[in-house]
């Protein structure tokens, strides 16, 4: 039987606070109106992506904080993140202020913050990084033989 991971809602909480405050709403207000939506939608993508919470775990968080939820809601708030980022600048810079303080956590968070912001290098850059990449995961493998 698989263990399962302790969500950290404390953590949670700290990172739905300051969506709120850049997004200046209430994430857990029980609303349709698209500013919200697309402010629940980061915070899914962080808690999901960044915070490695499930779907459930998600669902069970908003429900605790007080916003209507289960978990298919989540799933489509995270598949529709590329598109409302696409229309709301605001949201990427939303994300990249709140992943920064992420990347002091832990590597997995570290690492999809990499994967994101790889979307955003121009090709000349995208070479240079492969080639920088490439050595240190040679380097890497040499010295576990």
């Amino acid at each position: 039987m698989r263990k399962k991971k302790k969500v950290n809602t404390k953590r949670a909480m700290r990172i739905a606070n300051q969506v709120n405050k850049l997004a200046n709403l209430d994430v857990f207000k029980n609303t349709r109106k698209l500013e919200h939506i697309e402010a629940r939608s980061l915070l899914s993508i962080i808690l999901y992506k960044y915070e490695k919470f499930t779907l459930h775990d998600i669902k069970n968080f908003y429900i605790a904080n007080g916003k209507s939820s289960d978990h298919t809601t989540v799933l489509h708030s995270i598949k529709n993140w590329d598109i409302y980022r696409y229309y709301n600048k605001n949201l990427l810079e939303w994300l990249n202020c709140i992943t920064t303080d992420l990347g002091k956590a832990n590597n997995e968070a570290k690492r999809e913050l990499i994967k994101l912001k790889l979307n955003y290098i121009c090709n000349k850059d995208i070479d240079e990084l492969a080639l920088i990449v490439n050595t240190m995961a040679e380097k890497e493998l040499e010295t576990t033989d």
